[in-house]
C-alpha cells in the first residue's frame, strides 16, 4: 500500500478514536497529547509522509483498539512496528 493511502486510513481511524491530526512546524518530533477533554495528534510539517506514518503508528501502540474495527492491513502493521 502506497503511503497516501495508507496515511488516508490511518487519518480515518483516528477520527473513530476522536483524535484530531495538528500540524505545526518547529523542531519537535510530534506525537499524541491531550488538551482538556480533547486529544491531538501532532505532526511536524517539515516531515515527510513515511515519518507521520512511523509516528501514527508508534502512538497507535500505545491505545487500547479492541473495541475498533481496523482494516487488516492496518493491523498487521501495528503487530508488527517496532519503534
Amino acid at each position: 500500500m502506497e503511503d497516501n493511502q495508507l496515511f488516508t486510513e490511518l487519518e480515518e481511524l483516528l477520527q473513530k478514536l476522536s483524535i484530531k491530526i495538528k500540524y505545526g512546524r518547529g523542531y519537535f518530533k510530534g506525537g499524541l497529547c491531550r488538551y482538556k477533554e480533547e486529544k491531538y495528534l501532532y505532526l511536524n510539517r517539515s516531515d515527510d509522509k513515511s515519518m507521520h506514518i512511523s509516528i501514527i503508528l508508534s502512538e497507535l501502540k500505545s491505545i487500547d483498539l479492541k473495541d475498533i474495527q481496523i482494516n487488516k492491513t492496518i493491523g498487521e502493521l501495528l503487530s508488527n512496528y517496532e519503534a
